[in-house]
């Protein structure tokens, strides 16, 4: 990709936004850079509260900031101006009817997971200065096949259908869209990255290269429709979850220099067989494991790479090494945290991944690294300060209560398991042919009409200032009030649901009554109303007045300053983004009422160590605990 060709697809963009503009489509308008649906910190855009489907982000933008687009389901497309450098964590996670997009040669650092979950995307143009790459930045893209990237990019590398570091040592990602059903691996890569094989639609066999010596953690977790991996006698180790939470994996060829295996690794892989001779760790490792050990291989013995449209093998003579790149290299082995210069290398497991970015699945805290029994006591210096943490010997000093597992899931994996289990339950009630009450989790496409209000039913409706939802009404669409002008709103009984942004940037709504049958809602509903920011800018109180607790114990705000937060009993979701950046708390105490956990709750916690409770926690979306000392890992069941 050249200067003129950014230019070209600028033009088109352009002729795009102008059609769209004459023709007042759903969604049409574009954005200036006076529009108050931006949201900035100085020259970074922190949030787009607006829901036009072509948006131009104003030329003061220099970085667009973490989520800054996150959950924006209109978003079409974007042009994104010279002015911005940086693309920040998920800032465009789940939009996913973005198509296209296109990183002018003015950026230098793309976050992890800056598109994760753009389903649309199909279209993705890298210009020749980006040279810190986030962990999976395309997680979750699945039409994604290709990117485009300037032949200029001394700090990238694509080849058929996957993204490198320059000189194509390490494997940043597989493209979930990848044609063809065999991957070889080139034999110049030497590490992977965490979910560098997530999701994929159409890859079957994987071969890796003779220089992998260890296969990383998450490395090879949840990888779609693969089915056979063959590892090469050069790898030693293979870690934490690396084959986890494979649906479809068949068989995994592991050699005889594999000397250690995570108790781990293919957790979640119940379909797995490991070929291995006898008497080797693999071998040992699946009959301790009750995992199916053979010994003939029974993968296609053709592994010749089929993507479509073959590329040569690119030169990497000449190619620089990125000057940010941090390796990732062993396991923390001692419990104190130095701090160093940004540009020595981290000697902790992923603290940072190659590019330099930090990788919070990766990153392991002292505070997570298990002690002997007689261990009383650690010392952690950070940011220049030692603290010491004390073994009370009277129960938990950090992490989770003993026992406390949960399904740890995206929100789309969550809600077709929960439609999935409604359907056995009102089958199960039909044929039992009782009157027994049962909770469905409605499906809009098979609701009429008169259920459902649809999305963006009133969107941008200033002189809508009063509306009187029908009592058979159950579900409420996204953005389907989004900035009107109303000014109060009663959801009746019978509402179950309201999806993502529904109310958002109603800034005179100050009156909302909400019925406690409602159950679900989503990121953003109430976000910029007059009622939602008159609570949260209220006097924090003592007692309970500090937790927003709406409809069927939906937890949709908090407004406290505790360093030890106590969620009210009767709590049975805590919504999105609710304790988002407070820093303040230490820990939190979860009753036993909490069955879910919703995305990014606690993030950004950053001194949040434990919780306390748990008992009846079931459900935690990724993402709830980014930016904490808490894992994910820590949840997952087994």
């Amino acid at each position: 990709m050249k200067n003129r060709l950014i230019a070209l697809a600028g033009v088109i963009m352009l002729g795009v936004l102008a059609f769209v503009g004459v023709a007042f489509g759903i969604g049409g308008g574009v954005d200036a850079a006076g529009d108050d649906a931006f949201r900035m910190n100085g020259t970074t855009l922190t949030s787009y509260l607006g829901t036009d489907a072509y948006v131009s982000i104003p030329d003061t933008v220099t970085v667009i900031g973490e989520e800054a687009f996150a959950g924006n389901e209109t978003l079409k497309g974007v042009t994104i101006p010279d002015s911005v450098t940086t693309i920040s964590y998920n800032a465009f996670k789940d939009c996913t009817a973005l198509t296209g997009i296109i990183l002018s040669d003015r950026i230098t650092k793309v976050g992890p997971g800056a598109f994760e979950g753009c389903t649309a995307l199909t279209s993705a143009e890298i210009g020749k200065n980006v040279s810190a790459w986030g962990t999976g930045v395309f997680t979750n893209c699945d039409s994604l096949a290709k990117v485009m990237l300037d032949e200029d990019n001394s700090y990238l590398t694509y080849y058929n259908g996957a993204i490198y570091n320059g000189t194509m040592t390490m494997l940043y990602q597989v493209l979930p869209a990848r044609k063809g059903e065999n991957y070889v691996m080139p034999e110049t890569v030497e590490e992977m990255d965490t979910y560098a094989f997530w999701n994929l639609q159409n890859v079957k066999n994987v071969k890796l290269s003779e220089q992998m010596e260890r296969i990383p953690k998450y490395s090879m977790t949840n990888m779609g429709s693969v089915e056979n991996v063959s590892l090469p006698s050069s790898v030693q180790s293979i870690q934490e979850r690396a084959f986890a939470n494979n649906e479809k994996l068949v068989q995994v060829a592991v050699p005889a220099s594999v000397r250690e295996i995570d108790k781990t690794a293919f957790s979640g892989s119940s379909n797995v067989k490991i070929f291995t001779t006898k008497g080797t760790t693999a071998d040992t490792f699946g009959v301790e494991r009750n995992i199916e050990v053979i010994y003939s291989a029974e993968y296609p013995t053709d592994f010749l790479d089929s993507n479509e449209d073959l590329e040569e093998l690119p030169d990497i003579s000449g190619t620089e090494e990125n000057d940010t790149s941090v390796t990732n290299s062993t396991t923390i082995t001692t419990v104190i945290e130095i701090e160093t210069d940004a540009d020595e290398e981290s000697e902790t497991d992923g603290s940072k991944n190659e590019s330099g970015f930090e990788s919070a699945e990766n990153y392991i805290h002292p505070l997570d690294v298990p002690e002997k029994d007689d261990v009383i006591g650690k010392t952690v210096i950070s940011t220049g300060r030692a603290v010491m943490l004390m073994n009370n010997h009277d129960g938990q000093v950090y992490g989770l209560p003993d026992g406390v597992k949960a399904d740890v899931t995206t929100e789309s994996e969550a809600a077709k398991k929960e439609a999935s289990e409604s359907e056995a339950q009102e089958s199960e009630k039909e044929a039992s042919n009782t009157t027994t009450d049962v909770n469905i989790s409605y499906d809009e496409s098979n609701l009429s009409s008169e259920e459902y209000i649809p999305q963006r039913k009133f969107y941008k409706q200033k002189s809508l200032t009063n509306y009187e939802i029908d009592e058979t009404i159950k579900s409420i669409g996204r953005l389907a009030f989004a900035e009107s002008g109303l000014r109060s709103v009663n959801i009746p009984e019978g509402v179950t649901k309201i999806e993502y942004g529904a109310f958002m940037s109603c800034t005179n709504l100050g009156t909302v009554t909400i019925a406690d049958t409602v159950e679900s809602i989503g990121t953003k509903a109430f976000e910029g109303t007059k009622w939602l920011n008159e609570w949260k800018n209220g006097k924090p109180a003592d007692g309970g007045d500090d937790f927003l607790i709406v409809g069927d114990g939906f937890l949709l705000a908090y407004r406290g300053n505790s360093e030890h937060v106590q969620i009210p009993e009767g709590v049975k979701q805590i919504g999105s983004e609710v304790f988002k950046g407070h820093s303040e708390i230490l820990d939190a105490d979860v009753p036993d009422s909490v069955t879910r956990i919703n995305a990014e709750a606690f993030r950004n916690c950053s001194s949040l160590t434990g919780l306390t409770g748990c008992e009846g926690l079931d459900t935690v979306i990724r993402g709830a605990f980014y930016g904490t000392q808490l894992s994910e890992s820590n949840f997952t069941k087994e």
